[in-house]
């Protein structure tokens, strides 16, 4: 087992304790670049920890089992194979199972089952590039395991990550491919391609447009001979047009980048900055009973709209959260499931309230039980909605979580090309549709001027 210095530092946080003698990590995400050695490091450390602590019960997560097994799971059947005492290691198969000599077991999951999210109790989960995974279903796992979590990820878009960082449990252990000296030479070249010249130690130093014309031959200012080659490598990867901006840092650095298709750059305020400005609320609602529920309540004044998150569980997610009595209240009453919600989110009856036309028989149950403005959104298309949002100055809460990772995420589809259309790609929406609703709304009643 060669260990690179990513399993070291793992293994280092693993085992490191406060100075009340408990585990000082509970969380241990490993970032960076493509090829850094992030999974295998990670692979080594559920191996080498279920041989040394017996009757511990891991896991690994992905969105869905299917993924987990053809990623991880193929890849720890590779490596393991080369493991020591790997032949007293029983693997089920059909379970997808790693069962060791002293009755630990790594078991292969997927987010996908929720009775096994919701149902499961172990010693530690690993994280496998959660992109597709949500902050409820995390916090599902996370509250059900009692020893260390593990997530590796490259931090290619805003994400719930970001805020567990910030968490004194959690340690960050950054890498990118220069770190691992097993990456395929392919794909080091692979990644290469992507550097420009502007992130080249020259460009760097001098400036991107003094490096582009920088004299190699003459060398005055006496660049090393490592400093020259980079340069040229990264003039010719220009001249090729495999140069990215956004690849090199995601891919090539391992750092979070602005993807250069973004729509939105709205400003974060604070809670108590949106409760100062005295002007009407209005309510936007996208519907979801399996994904988001988005509610957001917006303020307008003065030309910007300020955005505050209400709800994005799904309706399933907060069946879930009711208790007996709440469940025996709801079926006992009129009002139903969604208007009881909206009565316990605080929203007042006379609230105009714009909502996804998806779901009409909802809209009208609302207004059966006094919702009386709660209207379908205007039948405008979704650019339309994007420019009206566009010619605004939009702020939102700092504890709108889900809506900041939205309008970060928010962004135009790209062809095969590399050309960035004007459609937007459909994801990463159920907020930022009901802000379109209230924009759009505003606009036809002229509360905001037209564009």
């Amino acid at each position: 087992m060669d260990a690179t210095i990513v399993f070291q530092k793992t293994w280092e946080a693993i085992h490191q304790l406060d100075e009340n003698g408990k585990r000082k990590y509970k969380y241990i995400i490993e970032e960076g670049s493509s090829r850094s050695s992030k999974t295998y490091s990670l692979l080594q450390a559920y191996y080498l920890y279920s041989l040394q602590y017996p009757n511990k019960r891991l896991s690994v997560w992905r969105d869905t089992k299917k993924d987990c097994r053809d990623t991880i799971l193929n890849d720890m059947l590779k490596a393991y194979r080369d493991f020591p005492q790997y032949n007293r290691v029983v693997f089920n198969k059909t379970e997808s199972i790693f069962t060791f000599p002293n009755h630990t077991k790594i078991e292969i999951q997927g987010t996908d089952d929720e009775e096994k999210v919701h149902g499961y109790q172990g010693d530690a989960i690993w994280i496998n590039e959660p992109y597709k995974i949500s902050k409820d279903t995390f916090d599902q796992l996370d509250m059900r395991t009692t020893g260390f979590v593990f997530i590796d990820w490259n931090p290619k878009k805003a994400h719930w990550i970001e805020e567990l960082k910030k968490d004194k449990r959690a340690i960050t252990i950054h890498s990118t491919f220069k770190d691992n000296p097993f990456c395929p030479v392919e794909q080091k070249i692979k990644i290469l391609s992507y550097q420009s010249v502007k992130f080249s130690h020259i460009g760097l130093t001098i400036g991107e447009q003094e490096a582009k014309g920088y004299d190699v031959l003459t060398n005055k200012a006496l660049f090393t001979e490592r400093q020259i080659n980079e340069l040229i490598n990264c003039r010719e990867n220009e001249h090729k047009g495999s140069a990215n901006d956004f690849n090199w840092s995601v891919y090539g650095l391992g750092l979070k980048a602005e993807k250069p298709n973004r729509i939105f750059q709205w400003q974060e305020i604070s809670p108590d900055e949106y409760n100062a400005i005295n002007a009407k609320i209005y309510t936007g609602v996208d519907w979801g009973k399996v994904d988001a529920w988005g509610i957001l309540d917006a303020k307008y004044y003065d030309g910007s709209l300020y955005l505050n998150e209400v709800n994005y569980l799904s309706e399933n997610k907060l069946r879930e959260l009711l208790k007996p009595t709440e469940i025996a209240q709801i079926q006992n009453s009129e009002e139903g499931f969604v208007t009881w919600y909206f009565n316990r989110f605080g929203i007042p009856k006379d609230r105009e309230i714009i909502c996804d036309t998806n779901r009409p028989l909802k809209t009208g149950a609302l207004r059966r039980m006094g919702y009386t403005r709660a209207i379908p959104a205007v039948n405008k298309s979704i650019l339309d909605g994007i420019d009206v949002l566009g010619e605004l100055k939009v702020y939102y809460t700092s504890t709108s979580v889900n809506l900041k990772y939205e309008q970060e995420n928010y962004s135009r589809k790209v062809d095969r090309y590399g050309i960035v259309l004007e459609e937007p790609e459909d994801m990463d929406n159920h907020l930022i549709d009901p802000a379109r609703y209230i924009a759009l709304y505003l606009q036809r009643m002229r509360i905001i001027k037209n564009i």
